[in-house]
């Protein structure tokens, strides 16, 4: 997916490593099981983040299993539990879009994968979407709009950010609580916000070679690949009200079993992650380990 809403695994405990490492494994296999092998592969950091919000205080228990990757060593993994299961659920219906979007954007031969990983997960898409048809329309909703704006070349990135924001909080929409509800839901809508403008400036450079549409070419001035430093600061300014705003939202929540990754996720792992991108060193399997910063 983006791979963006990670901890900073130097400043967790080693109880809370295992931990996220169980839930990230277990993701990977509940895929297996409720959508077939294929779908391991669109496994992501982002959804284990998920599975780990919406999460109760107790914490379900693991099992050792092997997979493809640790065929020889067994791995500790969460067992199959409603979080995951709807984590599981909406990493393919997005996984699947996201999929779509490659195989209409991308160049040959980027562009013909995209469209043979579309086919062998169009049964696993239409049995995400059936359990959770309100997630599935909101992203059909959205991703339509936001491809318009790309047709368009709108050059207002809050517009284009909004769409990939309101996706996510469609997510909080499953939760029955309503005070939680609205909490995890602002929380939701400023981390899909921050997950696209970090994508946007990670990619321009590429995007602008490619001529694909990039909000960041319209609403900036970049010269060879790169926003000038008063651009940058501009940009990062509106990042940081978006993580003042998940913060304050983050704060609303009762704690869970998984709290103490959260906290280290939002508090140090995005930051982390934004001066990577902006740094030019960020690539999607790279371990973080900065210290906290400011976005």
């Amino acid at each position: 997916m983006y791979g963006y809403v990670r901890p900073v695994k130097g400043e967790l405990k080693v109880s809370e490593y295992e931990s996220f490492r169980g839930v990230y494994c277990g993701l990977c296999h509940e895929l297996a099981r409720r959508y077939g092998f294929w779908s391991r592969f669109l496994v992501n950091y982002d959804f284990t983040f998920l599975a780990m919000l919406l999460a109760g205080r107790e914490k379900p228990g693991t099992c050792p299993r092997r997979c493809p990757v640790h065929p020889l060593r067994p791995t500790q993994c969460l067992d199959s539990c409603q979080s995951l299961a709807t984590a599981a659920d909406m990493t393919v219906v997005l996984g699947w879009w996201k999929l779509a979007d490659g195989a209409r954007d991308k160049d040959f031969p980027a562009s013909w994968g995209c469209k043979a990983a579309c086919l062998v997960l169009r049964r696993a898409y239409g049995k995400a979407a059936a359990r959770q048809p309100d997630f599935a329309a909101a992203v059909k909703e959205n991703l339509t709009a936001l491809q318009t704006l790309e047709e368009e070349r709108c050059p207002s990135l809050d517009a284009a950010a909004d769409k990939f924001a309101c996706i996510l909080r469609s997510i909080a929409g499953g939760i029955a609580d309503g005070p939680r509800q609205r909490a995890a839901g602002e929380l939701l809508y400023h981390l899909g916000r921050l997950i696209y403008i970090l994508d946007a400036a990670d990619d321009l450079a590429e995007d602008i070679r490619t001529d694909a549409y990039n909000p960041l070419r319209y609403r900036f001035s970049p010269a060879d690949g790169k926003l000038s430093p008063e651009d940058e600061r501009t940009l990062r300014v509106g990042m940081q009200h978006s993580h003042n705003a998940l913060v304050s939202a983050y704060a609303l929540l009762d704690e869970n079993a998984y709290s103490g990754i959260l906290a280290n996720t939002i508090y140090l792992g995005l930051p982390a992650a934004a001066q990577a991108v902006f740094a030019g060193t960020w690539n999607s399997s790279a371990k973080l380990h900065r210290k906290r910063s400011s976005i």
